[in-house]
């Protein structure tokens, strides 16, 4: 299985096979966005819905997805600000808030 782990100060990711993993970022730098390119799922933060200095917002969140396309997208590191039901209804059909519990396949 190929990892590939970017990080940086402020944010990290992960990318292990059609899947990434992208965690306490409020940024990604365009050399990064390119490295996720032709992913089946995509993992990652979407704190609240009002910026935050160290995490992704739902609004900047849902602008990585529709720029990458994945296949799947799947937020985390969600506040209790985010109704789960009411928030995923308002999503694409392709993203999905995460819970305990989820289990996913994907290819390696």
């Amino acid at each position: 299985m190929r990892l590939a782990r970017v990080r940086s100060r402020r944010w990290r990711c992960y990318r292990f096979g059609s899947a990434a993993y992208l965690t306490d970022f409020s940024s990604v730098p365009e050399e990064t966005m390119r490295q996720l390119e032709g992913l089946d799922i995509l993992f990652l933060d979407a704190l609240r819905h009002n910026p935050h200095p160290t995490h992704s917002s739902v609004s900047q969140s849902l602008e990585i997805v529709e720029r990458l396309k994945p296949g799947r997208a799947f937020f985390t590191h969600i506040s209790h600000d985010l109704p789960h039901e009411q928030t995923n209804a308002a999503f694409p059909s392709n993203v999905r808030l995460s819970h305990d519990g989820l289990k996913l396949e994907f290819e390696l």
